[in-house]
């Protein structure tokens, strides 16, 4: 029975690049759950505060969610899911789903810790390591950008992702072309910057750099039509901002992505990913979990079990750096993929986590 579900709020700055990035703030803050039963076991999870870069709306949704789940059985998830969802359901996606991502990776993480199993074991393990990719903050100017890249390519990591604004993005990649070729796999995301014409002139002008994706070009990001129609110049990639099944279908119908990235801090946790992904996987489509890439690390590694878990391509989104010792991970990793140890999720904080500070909203251009 559920005896204490907390929310845990911390700040845990990103590591420093060299040069050093832009948005240590802004992505130096993170929302955990604490999930207890009667008898002392617990499980951890966390919530991707991405709206407003603040943790206010999402601890307002947990207080009606904690209160009515509270002393329920936590081994029936799927039916407390269904519950949270329905208590939510009219106050549609993002804000909720990311509420109810915390308690629900909380609870898988209870329920395959008291098994003694991992989670990747529980949902169906079918590799026992998954490549992950180091994913950048923003730097002020291309050369940054891509002095940042060329070194973190000579420490060993051999897959990047940008996050530049849109205006300076060519320039940074054709720096890196220019000084390290084509070896290193390379991304980029836009942030849903650019109108469909502006998308469409950059894709074209960036298809000759050969990126693996680029990522939510177009604003509104749930423009399907559009989507689909820049896929076919360069591989696309989206999904952090879609939540519901229904949505991960019409894109699969429409062939409207090369990468599918839901996010499990986002979308509601493992329960739906569980779904997701066997949609995925009956379309033959490639999974890049996506995590926003900070140092919370609960997210990650529950990405890292899940993405074990499935048979198809698939890659996690990572910061360019390794664990902190605020978490002990059961698991192993290197600058090329990660391998989940350990029972439940594999990791935990060690101790007392550092207080959270006020946050700033990013901003866009």
């Amino acid at each position: 029975m559920l005896k204490k579900i907390e929310k845990i709020k911390t700040s845990i700055p990103l590591d420093k690049t060299d040069p050093v990035q832009m948005w240590i703030e802004e992505w130096g803050n993170q929302l955990l759950i604490r999930s207890e039963n009667t008898d002392g076991q617990e499980g951890w999870g966390e919530i991707l505060t991405a709206a407003g870069n603040s943790s206010t709306p999402y601890e307002a949704i947990l207080d009606v969610l904690i209160d009515q789940i509270l002393t329920s059985d936590e081994n029936n998830i799927k039916e407390l899911w269904n519950k949270m969802r329905r208590l939510t359901f009219s106050g549609g996606y993002g804000i909720t789903t990311g509420a109810i991502s915390g308690v629900d990776i909380s609870l898988w993480d209870l329920f395959s810790r008291k098994i003694g199993m991992p989670l990747s074991n529980i949902l169906g393990k079918r590799k026992s390591a998954v490549n992950r990719y180091a994913s950048l903050s923003r730097y002020s100017d291309p050369e940054k950008a891509a002095a940042a890249v060329i070194r973190l390519f000579t420490e060993g990591y051999s897959s990047i992702k940008l996050h530049q604004s849109w205006f300076d993005t060519l320039d940074t990649i054709k720096i890196i072309r220019k000084n390290i070729g084509y070896e290193l796999e390379l991304m980029a995301d836009l942030n849903c910057s650019m109108d469909f014409e502006t998308a469409r002139e950059f894709t074209h002008n960036v298809s000759k750099f050969e990126l693996k994706w680029i990522e939510e070009p177009i604003w509104p990001p749930d423009d399907f039509m559009s989507l689909t129609k820049l896929n076919k110049i360069v591989p696309v990639a989206a999904g952090e901002n879609f939540f519901s099944i229904f949505d991960f279908k019409r894109l699969l119908e429409n062939d409207s992505l090369s990468y599918y990235q839901p996010d499990v801090a986002k979308i509601g946790g493992v329960t739906p990913m569980v779904e997701i992904m066997g949609l995925l996987k009956a379309y033959g489509a490639s999974l890049a979990l996506h995590n926003r890439p900070h140092n919370g690390w609960i997210g990650i590694i529950t990405s890292a079990n899940i993405a074990c878990s499935f048979d198809g391509p698939v890659l996690v989104e990572t910061p360019p750096n390794e664990i902190p010792s605020l978490f002990s991970f059961d698991g192993e990793m290197n600058k090329k993929s990660i391998t989940p140890g350990g029972n439940g999720i594999g990791i935990r904080p060690t101790g007392n986590l550092p207080a959270p500070k006020n946050t700033k909203l990013l901003k866009f251009h």
